[in-house]
């Protein structure tokens, strides 16, 4: 190649690749810049805390039921409070699914019940103005699974994830989050899903920066001459 053309190559893919550069140097001053207990959301919400098992809560036995799971390999069952009632909570290959404690029957958590454990777990001034179930993955909620999104009219437009398996506090998303996860976006080069390290744009910059890089080595030394340095 000849060194004009690698010049002219060098200066505008440069110039695209340096666009890509400062924005990893913003995106990486914000992730240092901004609080991390306020991108967690801990000022606006918090787990409930924790209740002993009464003594006189009536228990039916797990093996009564657990033949229903034969198609599935259950990981755990563990006793579960929740909304002021025990479950046990059944995690399996497919999934969190909660059964009544005392006899056994399966639970779903309902939006009545999905408001109340959402302002059980808020920490914030404001209201709570509705609560939306999600099957999938949304932008905020991300690999959560099914939840519960309960969202609050305070000034971080905060929204609360519940898990739709076992009603536990998944996520808070505040504004603060969102700013952070735009400047996320723009770090990972992951415009639909935000967290891919591995997709294609974020490989293509990060080669194209190396070449500069090495491009640049080589033009130095090609339009050095050793009389500029004194030798």
């Amino acid at each position: 190649m000849k060194l004009l053309t690698l010049r002219k190559l060098h200066k505008w893919v440069g110039l695209v690749v340096g666009v890509q550069l400062l924005l990893w140097c913003v995106s990486g001053l914000m992730f240092a810049w901004l609080d991390h207990g306020d991108i967690n959301g801990e000022h606006l919400a918090a787990p409930l805390p924790l209740v002993a098992l009464p003594a006189d809560q009536p228990l039916a036995e797990p093996s009564t039921w657990l033949e229903q799971y034969a198609d599935r390999a259950v990981h755990e069952v563990r006793l579960h409070p929740l909304d002021g009632a025990w479950f046990y909570r059944v995690a399996h290959d497919r999934g969190i699914e909660l059964r009544r404690a005392a006899d056994g029957t399966p639970y779903r958590l309902d939006a009545a019940a999905a408001r109340r454990l959402a302002s059980s777990y808020y920490r914030g001034g404001g209201t709570l103005t509705a609560v939306t179930y999600h099957a999938g993955e949304t932008l905020e909620s991300r690999t959560l699974g099914p939840t519960w999104q309960a969202r609050f009219d305070d000034a971080a437009r905060t929204s609360l994830y519940l898990s739709a398996g076992d009603g536990t506090l998944a996520a808070a998303r505040g504004d603060t989050w969102r700013l952070f996860d735009f400047f996320w976006m723009l770090h990972t080069m992951d415009y639909a899903g935000r967290d891919d390290f591995n997709n294609p744009l974020v490989i293509l910059a990060g080669t194209a920066a190396l070449w500069i890089a090495l491009t640049g080595m080589l033009l130095l030394f090609r339009v050095f001459r050793r009389s500029d340095f004194g030798f």
